[in-house]
């Protein structure tokens, strides 16, 4: 693959998704970061028992700590603006192997917005190539109404409880 294939490759490797959120900015923010395991989905945890966490600092981990004692990492953060964007090493393969070299893995871009009626809440999942075999499949599924889309409803439904 040549250099300016891999440049078009890399303009279309992601997925996008919004939802408008019934919060501030600021407690959407804090509800992402420090609620998650309030809102995520227990299908897509590692273990139905598991709990999860994000360290909100830079090179702070994102984790599950699992019924064996195990905390499983899967994910980096790289950039935290407070109260309006987290960007994420995204650690978890199309096969929900953990990627233990955040370089190797997709990168999640979440921005939060005020606007009338509560914040624009827009997330781009970003370098699938990076998981290598099972990418394109990967891109699909995350794309799909079962994918981010599935996951930003669960915190909407979820932050007027919490």
């Amino acid at each position: 693959m040549t250099s300016g294939e891999m440049g078009v490759l890399e303009q279309f490797s992601l997925c996008k998704a919004e939802v408008l959120l019934p919060a501030s900015a600021q407690s959407a923010y804090v509800c992402f970061l420090e609620k998650i395991d309030a809102w995520w989905p227990a299908e897509y945890r590692f273990s139905p028992d598991g709990v999860l966490g994000i360290e909100p600092l830079v090179g702070g981990s994102c984790f599950e700590d699992v019924e064996d004692g195990r905390r499983l990492h899967w994910g980096t953060i790289k950039e935290l603006e407070e109260g309006s964007k987290i960007v994420l090493a995204w650690q978890i393969s199309p096969k929900r192997l953990l990627i233990e070299d955040p370089q190797k893995a997709g990168i999640v871009t979440i921005q939060f917005s005020d606007v009338e009626g509560g914040t624009q809440l827009k997330l781009v999942h970003s370098h699938f190539e990076r998981y290598g075999d099972g990418w394109r499949e990967y891109l699909r599924a995350m794309n799909s109404s079962a994918g981010w889309a599935y996951c930003l409803n669960k915190l909407k439904t979820a932050i007027v409880k919490i």
